[in-house]
């Protein structure tokens, strides 16, 4: 349980969180603008995001932090490999939710003519 507790504390999910809170506001946002906004997509919207990026990345970090680090195929490297592991699976889940923010912020532009 402390490595769960662990898992919440570290600032790398903290960034995930946040740009799932940023993605929430900008889509609903984007949604009332083209008079779309429906309450049942918010449910959808967690079980199709939400849920499978933190638990998905929690499987992911449990995995790594026991058995990738423990690994003596590894030798002493197994710290430095199971943490870049981390690091690379972070990236690939923050590059796919800032496309996804970038998608409702592009959303909400507002087109403004020349007078």
């Amino acid at each position: 349980m402390e490595i769960v507790k662990s898992f919440f504390q570290d600032a790398r999910v903290m960034a995930v969180l946040g740009l799932i809170v940023l993605d929430v506001l900008l889509a609903i946002a984007a949604a009332i603008k083209a008079k779309t906004f429906e309450w049942r997509k918010m449910g959808e919207f967690y079980q199709t995001m939400v849920l499978p990026y933190i638990l998905g990345y929690l499987a992911f970090y449990l995995f790594v932090t026991y058995f990738v680090k423990d690994w003596a195929l590894l030798g002493p490297y197994a710290d430095q490999v199971g943490e870049g592991v981390l690091i690379v699976a972070w990236l690939a889940l923050v590059g796919n939710l800032v496309g996804d923010v970038v998608k409702s912020a592009k959303a909400l532009a507002y087109k403004i003519e020349p007078e």
